[in-house]
């Protein structure tokens, strides 16, 4: 192969890793990855997790990575034992159009649950709670005070997402102070209409 056409190969590989890139700043697709949970019996299971991201909106200021989450999505083995798996999808968006973000997963009397929180403009976090009965996810109303509870899914992912989150790391992750709001849900569920 001659020098100009060595070159010429180069070029286009160094063009194909520069688009490549430019396109991953983006920020669309999908994030995954695998981590432990803890639940309150006990037993240590693995869950899927993935993150799908869009392109994000008039946060620039605040977020430069031009995109932002759009939704979250969980899938486990059923803790009953059926074999099936079970997937929870957020539903709810915040004011600011972020998806609500998945605390907790749990097993109620057999059955998953999981805790979620909107964030609101001015601080507030509202909590959700969700369990599954007959192959859907159905909304539980939280009352104004309940037990506290303390976040055992990672909270937020970051640019050197590991495929394997075990508990350990999971832990010093979630104790970082960026996530201190998320770090449990309850004791309290805030009346968020005057934030």
């Amino acid at each position: 192969m001659n020098h100009e056409r060595l070159l010429t190969v180069f070029k286009t590989i160094g063009l194909a890793l520069s688009l490549g890139a430019s396109m991953t700043a983006c920020g669309t697709g999908s994030v995954n990855w695998k981590e432990e949970v803890w639940l309150s019996d006990g037993k240590i299971i693995v869950v899927e997790r993935e993150m799908i991201r869009a392109r994000g909106g008039d946060e620039w200021a605040s977020n430069r990575s031009g995109s932002k989450p759009k939704e979250y999505r969980l899938r486990f083995a059923d803790p009953a034992g059926s074999g099936k798996e079970i997937e929870w999808r957020s539903t709810k968006i915040d004011s600011q159009t972020w998806p609500e973000i998945p605390l907790i997963l749990d097993s109620e009397l057999g059955k998953p649950i999981v805790f979620s929180s909107v964030f609101n403009v001015g601080g507030c976090n509202i909590y959700s709670k969700y369990h599954y009965q007959n192959g859907a996810w159905v909304e539980e109303k939280l009352p104004k005070e309940f037990e506290k509870r303390i976040t055992n899914l990672l909270i937020f992912d970051d640019k050197n997402m590991q495929q394997f989150i075990n508990l350990e790391t999971k832990r010093k992750k979630n104790s970082d102070i960026r996530t201190q709001l998320f770090q449990q849900v309850g004791p309290t569920n805030p009346d968020c209409s005057h934030a």
